[in-house]
């Protein structure tokens, strides 16, 4: 038997037992569990585990150990695979760094390959979508029912409409996200509105295309890795050297593809361009012309893809920024750092699960007292509002940028 034969023996063997070969950043992911001294640190600290029981969901420890077991059998794990929200605190507090939302992002995706029938599917349906519209999102079938839609919205809350710069080349690259493209479109026009108001040379890409990242959250890591080269290529159309987004998730997946590409551009999310690009007088001058605002307490969470998967930093600035506004007080919530329970795909396909996660959440910004809740990310301002709603609690929910552009609005009334 030649060479070629022996290999093409062996992969129709595999073919047959439904077994996925891995590649060598695949094989050093497993055994970058060897690293696990079985501490149990990450059971005792993650969400998901508090919130519905070890019945239910494992933990991360146990996520790990799957990569233990014989190649066959992983697929016995999905159950509990999907229900990982991917927060990174296991990871954080892991005393040898065993990168659990790694593992997990891998073992999605050999089920993926072995039994894509064991993939929720709610996931399935998102992978379709991205498919075939390279969004996650359903695009509205009517674009003035879209725009119309986004007019009343932005109307309701005070900010001023910007006409898009699309088809030009520009310093910097606004990237709204797939959500504040087609759901938040007030996310993405709070932004346009802050970069114009600061005369940043900005522009938005042509069309708008994913990240990769509900791809790769839900296993198929081809369709991700479609999608980010189709990104790639869009980004360099616009000659940018910056990219500003005001997504949790986008700016930690584009940060990570940006570098894995080598193209040379650096990825913000606006509270770090603001803080790190933008004149600190200039943005004080823009909230004190909207002085006339009256007294707002409000409290912040913080979204586990800035502290955790991007920079803690992220959170500081933003709280520098949030006490530049006159009238604006904060008070901390006791669960200040805690998962809003929809990362990770739990919340499209666990709802039920993820609510449970999110209770600690809503507990803590009832007793905080506060009036609003800011966030810096759509998919977190989503769930907190969702689930603060079905508990009869009465706290407004606001995007960070949505909040800044209303508070520099003001002045132009």
């Amino acid at each position: 038997m030649s060479e070629e034969e022996a290999y093409e023996f062996v992969m129709n063997t595999l073919r047959k037992e439904a077994i996925v070969p891995l590649d060598h950043e695949e094989i050093d992911i497993v055994r970058s569990i060897e690293k696990c001294m079985n501490c149990g640190s990450c059971i005792n600290l993650c969400p998901v585990v508090a919130a519905v029981g070890m019945d239910t969901f494992s933990g991360p420890r146990s996520i790990a150990i799957e990569l233990s077991r014989s190649t066959p059998e992983f697929w016995t794990s999905a159950n509990m695979i999907f229900l990982c929200t991917g927060c990174g605190t296991c990871r954080e507090n892991c005393p040898h760094d065993v990168d659990i939302p790694m593992i997990v992002n891998l073992l999605r995706w050999v089920i993926y390959k072995q039994r894509p029938e064991l993939i929720p599917k709610q996931l399935l349906e998102v992978q379709n979508r991205l498919e075939k519209h390279s969004l996650a999102f359903e695009p509205w079938e009517d674009i003035e029912d879209k725009n119309e839609s986004r007019d009343v919205r932005i109307e309701q809350l005070g900010i001023p409409f910007v006409k898009d710069r699309k088809g030009v080349k520009a310093e910097v690259l606004f990237y709204p996200g797939c959500q504040a493209e087609e759901r938040a479109q007030e996310v993405r026009e709070a932004a346009k509105y802050i970069l114009v108001r600061l005369e940043v040379d900005y522009c938005l890409l042509s069309e708008m295309s994913c990240c990769g990242l509900p791809a790769r959250l839900s296993g198929a890591k081809e369709l991700a890795r479609d999608l980010e080269k189709k990104l790639i290529s869009k980004i360099k159309e616009t000659g940018a050297k910056k990219i500003v987004t005001t997504c949790a998730g986008c700016t930690s997946s584009l940060s990570e593809i940006i570098e894995n590409s080598g193209v040379n551009v650096k990825v913000y999310h606006i509270i770090e361009y603001l803080m790190e690009e933008v004149d600190e007088a200039k943005l004080k001058l823009l909230f004190e012309r909207g002085r006339g605002t009256s007294e707002s307490t409000i409290t912040i969470h913080d979204p586990c893809h800035l502290i955790r998967h991007t920079s803690r930093m992220i959170m500081y600035y933003a709280s520098i920024i949030l006490r530049m506004i006159p009238g604006v007080s904060i008070k901390p919530s006791s669960a200040f750092d805690s998962c809003c329970g929809g990362g990770g795909m739990v919340g499209y396909h666990s709802p039920h699960v993820a609510s449970r996660v999110t209770e600690v959440n809503v507990k803590a910004i009832e007793r905080t007292g506060a009036e609003r809740v800011v966030t810096p990310c759509p998919l977190c301002t989503t769930q907190l509002e969702n689930e603060l709603f079905r508990s009869n609690v009465v706290v407004d929910v606001d995007d960070f940028t949505v909040f800044i552009a209303q508070q520099i609005a003001r002045g132009e009334r």
